[in-house]
């Protein structure tokens, strides 16, 4: 049976009925054509002012005078009702995550050059006030202002952290971030706040983070302590999707320190507990996959990436993810297959998952040190494991020579751990070289 002509919806462009399949507000024919702009346009003084501030309204009210476009034909750009166009354009609604900014940009044709990493006024006080500031390749800090109740500050330093946690790595993050916490649930404990619930949740996020950067600077039971505090917050705040990805974060703690029964058991309570779609619900998805292929059962990580990747699938329905998921990009999808595949000993397949996360970084311009890293040096095992040694060694000496600008003990730990299984091939001239080179830079002894 036909079901196309079950619609009641029409397209918001040309007034063709839309398929009861299609989540958008335009078919087909208007998506590919929705008027773009010239880079000009965007290059303008009163489009980069705009631009620099983050002012998604201005951006939508200048693209629609210009391409004489409704508000339902650019809300359905970006699958969202036209009110919300309405409230963009009034200034009565503001967009702080450079993720929806881009959603936004990317939509309207703006090049995602002239689009800033943090707006004009955050990237101005920034290493003062909510995020990290650089001394130096291995000295970062967070110079947190007084305890106070801004969440859209408490917002920017998740997304900061992320950013610089994948690029630099948690060990120079962790004191400066645990410090912020602190802060928080102070001005929480407190009370006399009637923001005790957003405030919750903000704690949850914060604690989620730092419950990962104490992870990747190699403290375990820092790690856990934290993401305890980040349960309770998450349950506090009625905050189910939050509350499961901190169980994946668990899980991961679980693996990463020898307790794979223990990883599978949070990884299962993390997606059973939850009925979250989408973008939560390939993260999650994932977490399983990883704990599955750590107890070997290669069937079922299979099936549970295919999950994964059909709900990312579906997030372009949902432009709105929470600060706390800002990471899982397709880079990061890519990534976890190509881990799991690794582990369930499909070489190749996992090879090309994790190249693909690589050539994804350079695609969208993000350095991430760490995370190349750490891809790096899977396709190192990979090669040692498919006996291609010159392969190995290759991607290794790629990963030494970016760890020298990070500060991850997971990371360095993880290229000890790689160089003791390279040492059984130590008569081959490449494994030497490199054996020679880690020696120089004292990782292992």
């Amino acid at each position: 049976m036909d079901m196309r002509g079950a619609s009641s919806r029409s397209c918001s462009g040309c007034g063709t009925d839309l398929s009861r399949y299609n989540p958008s507000g335009l078919c087909a024919s208007c998506r590919r054509s929705s008027p773009k702009l010239s880079a000009n346009f965007w290059a303008s003084d009163a489009m980069r002012e705009a631009l620099g501030r983050w002012d998604v309204g201005a951006l939508v009210l200048a693209y629609r005078r210009h391409t004489g476009v409704s508000q339902s034909a650019v809300a359905a750009l970006v699958s969202i009702d036209q009110s919300e166009v309405s409230r963009l354009e009034r200034g009565r609604k503001t967009v702080r995550d450079r993720r929806q900014v881009m959603t936004w940009t990317r939509a309207l044709g703006v090049p995602d050059a002239m689009v800033p990493d943090l707006p004009i006024g955050e990237a101005i006080r920034g290493p003062e006030s909510v995020i990290v500031s650089l001394a130096g390749p291995h000295a970062y800090a967070i110079n947190a202002p007084v305890p106070s109740v801004n969440l859209e500050d408490l917002d920017l330093l998740v997304i900061e952290l992320q950013q610089q946690d994948n690029q630099f790595g948690g060990d120079a993050l962790i004191a400066a971030a645990e410090r912020r916490l602190h802060e928080i649930v102070t001005v929480l404990s407190a009370g006399g706040t009637v923001h005790e619930k957003p405030l919750q949740n903000a704690v949850a996020q914060l604690a989620q983070m730092v419950g990962w950067l104490s992870l990747d600077a190699g403290r375990p039971a820092e790690s856990r302590r934290n993401l305890t505090t980040a349960l309770y917050a998450a349950h506090i705040s009625e905050d189910p999707g939050l509350a499961s990805s901190v169980l994946g974060y668990m899980s991961l703690t679980a693996l990463y320190h020898g307790s794979p029964v223990e990883a599978l058991a949070l990884a299962r309570t993390a997606y059973d507990s939850s009925s979250a779609t989408g973008r939560t619900g390939a993260m999650l998805a994932t977490r399983m996959a990883r704990a599955l292929a750590e107890n070997g059962q290669k069937a079922e990580t299979r099936a549970m990436l295919r999950v994964a990747e059909g709900a990312f699938g579906r997030t372009g329905a949902q432009p709105d993810s929470p600060v706390w998921l800002a990471y899982f990009d397709e880079g990061e999808l890519l990534a976890q297959q190509g881990t799991c595949l690794m582990k369930s000993g499909a070489l190749e397949e996992a090879r090309a998952c994790l190249g693909g996360a690589l050539e994804y970084l350079r695609a969208s311009g993000t350095q991430n040190l760490r995370d190349q890293v750490h891809y790096l040096i899977r396709l190192a095992d990979i090669g040692l494991m498919a006996g291609d040694l010159d392969e190995s060694c290759a991607q290794a000496a790629r990963a030494l020579t970016l760890n020298e600008q990070i500060s991850s003990t997971r990371m360095t730990k993880n290229i000890t751990d790689f160089m003791a299984k390279l040492r059984l091939h130590g008569s081959t001239r490449p494994v030497q070289q490199l054996l020679g080179r880690v020696a120089e830079s004292g990782i292992t002894r």
